[in-house]
């Protein structure tokens, strides 16, 4: 059965018919009038002209039909797939029909999409078949990230995410002209996970770049961290311990220095004076300490550093406190370089139960009663005497930030924001329990734990895109544009199918009978039919030309 895509309603589907009639009865009328032509050649000529005019009104009129077909299933390619995966998805699943999006017209029991790219219109159209998803990811393209919208100073952030590489390069994370992370990619398919400690506040923007091609940028908020209270417990005074006291005291924390100045005399110093000390800052030689034992046995925090004889010392420290350190020894030298100006002692950390590194420096701690840290660096303060202050700033976060408790109140998001998708905001001893917060434009309700009464959610969805507020005090990101493009449809997509295999709606067997899809003619024939009337219309007089010639020529021979 044949229908046109005419439309009787479509002022230039009328024109153009008109003018194609207009452009046939010139042709007719002018080549009539031609004396020059003998009979024959004109009815050729006008066979000619009538078959390229037919194929011209065909191409506007686009004839559609449509056959019946029995297939149960179909495969619809979203943009972007390549055609020759397309056809081996539709091989190896024994499937007859594989359309585009623009092309699908049937009505089918079941549907594969291939790929992400396909708008919710078409989407709307499939809430009666049944439906399977197999995704596609274009080479150096992100699969998934996600990494904390909402976190405090200090605090270690990671980007964690999967892409298909082409090749061995580089991903890294880059704030300003410096790289705060980076990770060497395998050709072919990587989990990766990029981390470093907060340093900045309110507001941050970073870019992730892969090679030297930025793929997007990571935004999130910083709240301030709260003020801290340190103790130093030290048998001698030394430059190390000064400038990381004088940094603490910079940034607003509670500092007390304790030195031992000869036997039984011992020097005090406060830098803004504060309550009973939450970290113990201390080396090995005190690890027998009744002041370092009791912190300990208090859930408190205590970090050895300032090493001598790193073997005996983490004895000690075993020995003193019940932790389990093992060391390896990797290098012959006195010291190794860690980076510009920074070097540690030639060990690392065998991995132990509870034993818990810190990304990109050599040190970690091992949680029980309480947090046990050990530093393998040799020295930081060079960094502040070259200047370097960031890099200082950055390697003192990274060591004390799993040092410190949680702190109160606490609100998490999970990353990258869409504003089609929902997202869960996460609350933590919120002060007065609020039972509704007010997100962006909105005042929405909050749900508590029936475990844990001081812990809320509350679902949110945004309307625009942009930084957008949160109970005053705090912002979040939602992206918007083309931001993290292939992230986004990968979730909007996997939302739909979720909600649609909720719902049910597979095709009953009787829709079945009778079913048919539209046919049309394919692009490349249109192309081919019209090419193949001109050259038609231009080989015919040179043709006739040329069979003059040979007929001129044979009667000189005779």
């Amino acid at each position: 059965m044949f229908t046109l895509r005419f439309t009787l309603s479509t002022p230039l589907d009328w024109l153009s018919v008109l003018a194609l009639g207009i452009v046939l009865a010139v042709q007719v009328w002018g080549l009539s009038r031609k004396t020059t032509l003998s009979a024959n050649r004109k009815r050729i000529r006008i066979a000619l002209n009538g078959l390229l005019w037919l194929l011209l009104l065909a191409f506007v009129l686009q004839p559609v039909w449509k056959k019946p077909v029995r297939a149960r299933q179909a495969l619809v390619v979203g943009a972007g797939v390549p055609a020759v995966l397309a056809k081996r998805v539709q091989d190896s699943l024994r499937l007859e029909e594989r359309f585009t999006v623009p092309d699908f017209k049937g009505d089918f029991e079941a549907v594969t999409l291939l790929g992400q790219e396909f708008s919710t219109q078409f989407l709307s159209r499939l809430s009666g078949t049944a439906l399977r998803w197999i995704p596609y990811h274009a080479p150096d393209q992100l699969q998934e990230i996600q990494w904390k919208g909402i976190l405090r100073q200090g605090e270690l952030q990671r980007v964690s995410g999967r892409l298909f590489s082409s090749e061995k390069q580089l991903l890294k994370l880059r704030f300003a002209s410096r790289t705060l992370d980076s990770l060497t990619l395998r050709k072919g398919r990587n989990e990766v996970e990029l981390s470093f400690p907060t340093f900045s506040r309110g507001r941050t923007a970073m870019e992730l770049v892969l090679g030297e091609r930025p793929l997007d940028t990571i935004r999130f908020f910083t709240r301030p961290t709260e003020p801290r209270r340190y103790r130093f417990l030290l048998d001698n005074p030394d430059f190390e311990s000064k400038t990381l006291a004088d940094w603490l005291g910079q940034a607003g924390h509670s500092v007390e220095l304790l030195t031992n100045v000869s036997r039984n005399v011992s020097s005090r110093v406060q830098l803004n004076r504060g309550g009973k000390p939450d970290i113990l800052l201390t080396d090995p030689g005190n690890a027998a300490n009744p002041a370092v034992k009791r912190a300990v046995s208090e859930g408190k925090a205590v970090l050895f550093f300032n090493l001598s004889n790193p073997e005996a010392d983490s004895r000690a420290i075993d020995k003193a406190l019940g932790t389990a350190w093992r060391l390896r020894k990797i290098s012959n030298e006195a010291l190794v370089p860690v980076g510009k100006n920074l070097t540690a002692w030639p060990y690392a950390f065998v991995p132990a139960l509870r034993q818990f590194p810190i990304s990109g420096f050599p040190v970690a701690v091992q949680r029980g009663s309480g947090t046990v840290g050990l530093s393998l660096l040799s020295e930081t303060f060079p960094l502040k005497l070259s200047g370097d202050s960031l890099a200082y700033h950055r390697v003192w976060q990274a060591i004390l930030a799993p040092l410190q408790a949680t702190a109160l109140p606490n609100a998490t998001v999970d990353a990258p924001v869409f504003n089609p998708i929902g997202v869960s905001l996460r609350f933590n001893d919120w002060p007065g329990r609020p039972r509704f917060v007010r997100a962006g434009e909105d005042t929405l309700s909050l749900r508590y734990s029936p475990f844990n009464q001081r812990s809320a959610e509350g679902d949110f969805r945004f309307g625009k895109a942009g930084w957008q507020s949160v109970q005053d005090s705090l912002e979040m990101y939602v992206e918007g544009g083309r931001a993290f493009a292939s992230v986004r449809q990968t979730r909007l997509l996997g939302h739909f199918l979720k909600a649609h295999s909720q719902g049910g709606g597979v095709v009953a067997g009787s829709r079945l009978a009778g079913r048919l899809v539209e046919r049309t003619v394919p692009d490349w024939v249109w192309f081919g039919l019209l090419l193949l009337g001109l050259t038609a219309l231009w080989v015919e007089p040179k043709l006739r030309g040329f069979t003059s010639a040979q007929h001129s020529l044979g009667q000189k021979v005779r």
